[in-house]
């Protein structure tokens, strides 16, 4: 789509700063879905907190200018943060700043049937017979935009494992679950150094990686009635599951059953699931499934 004139310099400027108002902020957000050029500034400024600490004459320039300066003090900043490897490695472990920023932008309602590693409680969104909701144009994410844009720059700077597997999560989270795989099968190998995805799921030891990878191939399944995308479901809950039992991966391991075999193919895995979790809103939702 041709840049028609909205929004303008100072309209993003103050979408990213977060000072719009809301309806100003989900016309923002429509437009982005559809111009690059728009996305494009907003990718590359989302992530510019360090140029708060620039000094004030530098903030009296046009807003188009504000954003240049915003982009190459934070490109500076964060060359020196990702070309020291080992420091960068003990400040951020495994890339969680990216995964926590994400689970902190969450909306309250989730696209897919699986849970995201260290995310809260989200209910389903309900669907139309005919469509699909769309997270790029609810306003109401305009923050998932921020955190997804930041992990973004995190990938271009370094594809490490850490930060393919924020960037797959992000990519789930945004609606794009064909992405969200291929980053997270790429996290995979950079995490176990195999060649292939099937002798990288034996070995991974990365028990958020395989839950949220189990969880894109589950919703890819669903979505496409993709039996292939199930069964590899199932082998990376399988593993995660062995790994650690914890109510994240019992109940991907119940979404990725129930996408291979059914929903009466699931009840014995939504039963282990409840044995670990009984009280918390998933487990009133698990209920909800197994009563299907």
């Amino acid at each position: 789509m041709e840049h028609t004139g909205f929004p303008s310099d100072e309209t993003l400027a103050a979408f990213i700063d977060g000072r719009l108002d809301p309806e100003t902020r989900g016309k923002v957000v429509a437009h982005m879905t559809t111009c690059s050029e728009c996305y494009s500034v907003f990718m590359s400024a989302t992530e510019m907190t360090a140029a708060a600490a620039a000094p004030e004459s530098s903030r009296r320039s046009s807003r188009k200018g504000w954003l240049a300066v915003a982009v190459a003090a934070t490109a500076a900043v964060m060359s020196v943060v990702f070309l020291v490897t080992p420091l960068r490695d003990r400040i951020l472990p495994r890339g969680d700043a990216g995964m926590v920023a994400l689970a902190n932008a969450a909306p309250p309602e989730r696209i897919i049937a699986g849970r995201i590693s260290g995310f809260p409680y989200q209910r389903m969104t309900p669907t139309m017979r005919s469509s699909s909701p769309d997270p790029m144009k609810n306003p109401a994410n305009a923050s998932l935009l921020t955190a997804a844009a930041a992990v973004e720059r995190s990938v271009i700077k370094r594809r490490s494992a850490a930060n393919l597997h924020a960037s797959g999560v992000a990519h789930l989270l945004l609606g794009d679950h064909t992405a969200a795989v291929d980053l997270l099968h790429e996290s995979l190998l950079a995490e176990t150094e195999q060649r292939t995805v099937a002798a990288a799921i034996e070995e991974s030891d990365d028990v958020p990686l395989l839950n949220d990878l189990s969880a894109a191939l589950s919703h890819r399944a669903m979505q496409q009635r993709n039996i292939p995308a199930a069964a590899e479901a199932v082998r990376c809950a399988d593993r995660a599951f062995r790994l650690g039992r914890t109510p994240e991966t019992a109940w991907n391991r119940a979404v990725a059953i129930e996408a291979l075999n059914g929903s009466k193919g699931a009840v014995a895995a939504w039963h282990d699931y409840l044995a670990i979790d009984a009280k918390s809103p998933w487990a009133t939702e698990a209920r909800k499934r197994m009563a299907k």
